[in-house]
């Protein structure tokens, strides 16, 4: 077992997983297009720190004891708000664009709908 409390090495575990949550969260929203009943970027990267945090923590940890189900939950929170800290440094917030009414010059109203746009990979989870 390893006696040092803190090493460069976990920052950078940390880092790398919380950079593949947002990859892989990023590329589905931006899939998706846009947030629905079923979809929902904040909800999946917790899901994804989750899995990727279980992943992590069981490769590195060979008998799992109740001290390591505590340092698993403590990561995968480090995880999902590392993965939201670089989302909100990075993405742009949502710009909507709504109906524009023309006016004729004769009185009568005619609506022309610009389609909103389309969230990116970009779009920040929390708004």
């Amino acid at each position: 077992m390893q006696e040092t409390f803190f090493n460069i090495d976990q920052v950078l575990v940390i880092g790398g997983c919380a950079l593949v949550v947002v990859v892989i969260t990023s590329i589905i929203h931006q899939l998706v297009g846009k947030i629905t009943r079923w979809w929902s970027p904040k909800w999946a990267s917790f899901l994804f720190s989750v899995v990727i945090g279980g992943v992590v923590q069981f490769r590195f940890v060979g008998v799992l004891e109740p001290f390591h189900v505590v340092v698993m939950v403590g990561n995968v929170l480090l995880i999902f708000f590392a993965a939201v800290g670089i989302n909100a440094v990075v993405g742009k917030p949502i710009e909507l664009i709504s109906d524009i009414e023309l006016k004729k010059p004769r009185g009568i109203k005619e609506k022309s709908s610009i389609p909103a746009m389309r969230e990116t990979w970009r779009t920040r989870w929390f708004e």
